[in-house]
């Protein structure tokens, strides 16, 4: 019996648009194929993720709806959904999942378990016919041979097997190729990656419910309309109820729930995703259809902005500076994140903040800081690379108090040339950059400012201590620096926030102290002042050479 053809898309629900793309790109190394928006709700992005050309069995789609609430994985639900790499890639991304922090289990029977920012379950599964299919060899960091070959499968959870699995096999074409314990495995063609479905009877376990971290819908590829009539004829007398043909631009669409509660799609090949946009260009501006195409400057206004974790043209670059083995978030010798200057903040716009956490936050943590401090700047938030009992940090110290000065000159230096790189691929002006760190992130902008003056227009440091003391100073006229500390801070001593700052001023800086009652801690007294400080200082006069002036009360 003729059916279909395996594996079309997947399609995923997802929070954040930008950390879903960051995600997809910069991690697991899929290429931004098209970037739209969702057909019924136009207010909101449809990004598909697949090899250079969105073929059909590589497409990993996403509707991310921004404070979305997280979903729950149950039955009725496509809960897994998996990978095929070769199998000596197994190794590679062990040690990459490993090096971003992300929890898996495995390699178990050629199998890596882990999730996504959302919770969406997901595999890695080593297989020598994913050799077969093509991949996206372009991922910075990634090398073609450890590349994901698109779809190996998916899993389905299901109450009782039984009513899917007769959909599979009398509808569709499936046949039965497998069982253990509760699973079955299903398969067309080949049987090879792409074309094999596992439902899993999980009786008694808790129905699924949409949202963040779920599959909305799985399509099966057929070949072209008259293939997708015939299986809508088939599904029709299956009693099934699916939709009319719909006309999703880069393919057509049936949709159909099957009895257990999993919303399919039958979905064609042509006319792909080249129609409206050169294959190299792929991904790179907001495609609208027709009938939003009117709209699109209201559309471009309410969208959340988004960008590739590294731009294409930063390919040589990235490679140059790290090494061909860091990619995306990491591939300027940090995982980080890149938030462009909002549209319309045209003074802001024109400073990029570079965000340094303390210790054990990470890139995440000092975004909400930095959107406070100037909204409207651009974020830039590396992760410190040492980690401490698990805890990430920028540099190693001895003891509490005590810094590892050998470890501290070299991480400053690896930040330095982590900036300098940061501004070529992100097109940032050197001279709007300001420094904004907390404790340990606070110290190693200190050593910023004193090993390499010049690379920052200014800096934010809260709850610092004494980096180091250089001889000589260096020159550090024209740069401005803000300090918040409090009185009551054990860990970060008054007497050592005044030695810092007399030691700026004496290199020729222009400093403000702020201080407050409690202890080590940002507050909003801090925060409120370091704002005004910000305007006053960088914003509105930023080429303005300052004398070192009073200390704030």
């Amino acid at each position: 019996m003729t059916g279909v053809l395996g594996i079309h898309h997947v399609t995923a629900i997802a929070s954040d648009p930008q950390k879903n793309l960051d995600f997809y790109v910069g991690l697991l190394g899929l290429r931004l194929v098209k970037r739209t928006v969702n057909f019924d709700d136009p207010e909101t992005y449809h990004l598909y993720f697949g090899d250079e050309v969105g073929t059909p069995g590589s497409i990993m789609t996403f509707f991310p709806w921004p404070g979305a609430r997280p979903g729950r994985q149950g039955t009725g639900q496509v809960a897994v959904t998996a990978f095929a790499v070769l199998p000596r890639a197994l190794g590679f991304w062990v040690e990459r999942l490993v090096r971003h922090g992300i929890t898996f289990e495995g390699p178990t029977r050629q199998v890596i378990s882990f999730k996504d920012h959302d919770g969406l379950m997901l595999q890695l599964v080593g297989h020598a016919g994913a050799e077969a299919r093509p991949a996206w060899g372009e991922a910075p960091g990634i090398p073609r041979e450890h590349a994901i070959h698109g779809f190996h499968g998916v899993t389905i959870w299901a109450e009782h097997g039984d009513d899917t699995e007769r959909v599979l096999v009398d509808s569709l074409g499936f046949r039965p190729v497998s069982e253990h314990d509760t699973t079955r495995r299903f398969a067309v063609g080949d049987g090879g990656p792409g074309a094999i479905v596992d439902v899993r009877s999980v009786g008694g376990f808790v129905r699924g419910a949409g949202g963040a971290g779920t599959v909305h819908h799985v399509a099966w590829r057929v070949p072209d309309d008259a293939g997708q009539l015939g299986m809508r004829e088939r599904v029709t007398q299956a009693g099934l109820e699916p939709t009319p043909v719909i006309d999703r631009n880069y393919f057509h669409s049936v949709y159909f729930r099957e009895p257990g509660g999993v919303l399919f799609e039958l979905a064609t090949d042509p006319p792909g995703f080249a129609i409206d946009e050169p294959v190299g260009r792929l991904g790179e501006r907001l495609m609208l259809p027709r009938q939003y195409e009117a709209h699109r400057a209201e559309i471009e206004a309410i969208l959340p902005p988004i960008h590739l974790p590294v731009p294409p043209s930063a390919a040589t670059l990235i490679t140059s500076a790290t090494g061909p083995e860091d990619v995306s978030g990491d591939a300027l010798g940090f995982v980080h994140r890149y938030v462009p200057p909002a549209a319309g903040a045209e003074l802001a716009s024109s400073t990029t903040l570079l965000l340094l956490h303390g210790t054990g936050g990470d890139e995440e943590d000092l975004i909400p800081l930095g959107r406070a401090l100037l909204p409207g700047a651009g974020l830039l938030s590396p992760r410190g690379k040492v980690l401490e009992r698990g805890a990430p940090r920028f540099f190693r110290r001895i003891a509490e108090g005590v810094l590892d000065q050998e470890d501290l000159a070299r991480r400053t230096e690896e930040l330095a040339q982590f900036i300098e790189a940061a501004a070529k691929t992100y097109d940032l002006d050197l001279q709007g950059i300001v420094a904004v760190g907390f404790s340990n992130g606070a110290n190693i902008a200190g050593s910023l400012l004193l090993r390499r003056p010049g690379l920052v227009r200014g800096a934010v440091l809260l709850s610092p201590m004494v980096p180091f003391e250089p001889d000589p100073l260096p020159d550090l006229t024209g740069t401005s620096v803000f300090i918040g500390a409090g009185r009551a801070d054990s860990m970060a001593p008054s007497a050592q926030v005044e030695h810092l700052a007399d030691l700026l001023r004496r290199a020729g800086a222009a400093v403000t102290v702020h201080w407050e009652p409690g202890g080590h801690a940002v507050t909003e007294g801090e925060v409120d002042a370091a704002r005004r400080w910000l305007w006053q200082t960088v914003v509105e006069r930023p080429q303005e050479r300052r004398t070192p002036i009073a200390k704030e009360n």
